[in-house]
């Protein structure tokens, strides 16, 4: 959550449900001798995109209550969590009525993220100064009795075999941790070869909030994998929303071995086996992906608009997807393995050298869930739902990071949406029912100063275009280029802009000369009719 990006600045300082495919257990000893893992099988995922949201925590709103404000905005998956101390204290089934709620309400493919013991089942051991682990004590214990059954002296596996039997049903994407990798070093950052850091060297345990060897970490992954996989095949593992490309790179180099994370037949595979899915957040707007260091300038040169905070989203993506190539994860040794986003935003407002505002947030928020279908990535959740602080009294940036204005006080059916939540509620609308078409966007041969996409409606074969200018200024988001449809055999078309959801305003325009402004705009070609 905004912990990560609060990691992030350190180093940018220092340099749903009618998807669901029955339930299928694949073979435990298959799973626990090492013959069915990530290495071998991923599950087919053909489920369209998802547009997600981070619930937050709202009170005296319930869950369920923001999930509704969620369907407002026609977002038809979400990312809830489901922690061990909380479970063990108010008991297995407490959420149910809350999931079948997002069920009601058109929630498909859930992302929930898991892990947090409770005090009973915390690891006590002080791996490094004072703290203690926050993981699970029990860890090395057998996952599995010889009965076959879950051992409940393995506190983790318990939990997990309880949690994914109560709500599997509604969930296809099981998160290990939110922030696994959530660090106040700069090692995180520094390049390959460098003494300390982390592409060369294991996180200390006091550097990062897991306060225990990454080796128990990626045991965590094994676990889940097992116990997961036991009880339904089609489900997803996913390594929990990580920042940064060397600690994925941490976690494919060596196994679950509390003996240096090294191979052993006891511990025969590296953590890539144990997780189908990437998770990862991005908050360009403090990831050093709005600025660079200008020897001219003898300073850092800015780039805070829309489409530079965009470009850093897919500049990490590619990042984490080159590690996974480096250790065989490019389709031809190991599969490839499938991308998510459970956590982007930039603020509403600036905040010392910071990026911020509606304009900008919004425009990002259009560009991301296009850029997103367009690069393969499965779902897209923002932080948050709603905002914490007006622009006003906001404390930091992340009080203003919201699909609706406060929601302290206010129903479901009377929150006022941000500008981001209504362009949000707009995307969703003209893009539903459609999936991104490479081919008709190649045919847009959009000019450098352009970019978009083309989307096709899977069942009529119409296609909606999603176009804008390319911002370039500082502060600024403020573009314009002119483009033709000609070249498509396309005389004219409907522009609907980011507010339409609201206004429900359609203008009918020449597509030879479509002006397109830093503001994404959705097109579709006017058909006219015999006789006219």
């Amino acid at each position: 959550m905004k912990n990560a990006a609060i990691a992030l600045l350190l180093g940018f300082c220092l340099a749903a449900v009618g998807c669901h495919a029955q339930t299928r257990p694949l073979s435990i000893n298959a799973i626990s001798e090492g013959k069915t893992t990530a290495n071998n099988t991923i599950p087919s995922y053909n489920s369209a995109f998802g547009y997600g949201t981070n619930m937050g925590y709202y009170p005296p709103h319930s869950d369920e209550q923001i999930a509704e404000f969620a369907s407002r905005l026609g977002i038809n998956t979400l990312r809830p969590a489901l922690f061990e101390h909380f479970v063990e204290k108010w008991g297995y089934d407490m959420r149910l009525e809350a999931f079948r709620q997002y069920e009601k309400l058109g929630m498909r493919d859930l992302v929930c993220f898991i892990g947090y013991p409770s005090d009973a089942h915390r690891d006590k051991t002080v791996y490094c100064g004072k703290d203690t682990s926050t993981l699970f004590a029990n860890l090395y214990e057998p996952i599995w009795q010889a009965d076959g059954s879950v051992n409940p002296h393995n506190f983790y596996a318990n939990y997990v075999f309880k949690t994914v039997k109560t709500y599997g049903r509604w969930v296809k994407f099981w998160e290990i941790w939110n922030e696994p990798d959530f660090a106040t070093t700069y090692k995180t950052e520094m390049a390959p070869g460098l003494p300390g850091a982390w592409w060369n060297t294991n996180p200390d345990p006091c550097e990062y909030t897991l306060h225990a060897p990454v080796q128990h970490y990626i045991r965590m992954l094994r676990v889940s994998y097992e116990v997961i996989k036991s009880v339904d095949s089609t489900a997803f593992v996913a390594i929990g929303g990580i920042g940064f490309p060397s600690f994925l790179d941490v976690i494919l180099r060596q196994t679950d071995n509390p003996d240096g994370g090294r191979e052993t037949p006891q511990y025969p595979n590296g953590g890539g086996a144990y997780f189908d899915v990437v998770s990862f957040h991005s908050y360009p707007h403090i990831d050093n992906s709005v600025r660079e260091w200008s020897d001219k300038l003898v300073g850092f040169q800015y780039f805070r608009h829309s489409d530079r905070a965009v470009e850093g989203i897919f500049k990490r993506k590619n990042a984490l997807q080159d590690v996974l190539k480096k250790h065989g994860y490019d389709g031809s040794k190991f599969p490839q393995k499938p991308f998510m986003i459970t956590e982007s935003n930039i603020p509403a407002a600036e905040r010392d050298v910071f990026m911020g505002s509606y304009e900008a947030q919004r425009n990002f928020i259009l560009k991301a869930l296009v850029k997103s279908q367009m690069n393969g990535v499965l779902q897209f959740h923002p932080y948050s739902i709603g905002e914490l602080k007006t622009v006003k009294y906001m404390r930091n940036e992340f009080d203003v990071m919201g699909l609706f204005h406060p929601l302290e006080g206010i129903k479901p059916d009377a929150a006022e949406p941000t500008e981001s939540g209504i362009a949000y509620r707009t995307t969703v609308e003209l893009l539903k029912n459609h999936r991104f078409d490479a081919a008709e966007t190649r045919r847009l041969n959009l000019p450098p100063e352009a970019d978009g996409a083309a989307f096709r409606d899977t069942t009529t074969g119409d296609v909606v275009y999603c176009l804008w200018a390319k911002t370039t200024v500082d502060k600024s988001e403020n573009a314009a280029t002119t483009f033709s449809f000609a070249p498509l055999s396309i005389g004219s078309v409907q522009q609907y802009i980011w507010d339409f959801w609201q206004t429900k305003t359609v203008a009918t325009l020449d597509g030879k000369a479509v002006r397109l402004t830093g503001a994404p705009a959705f097109f579709r070609k006017i058909i006219l009719k015999k006789g006219r």
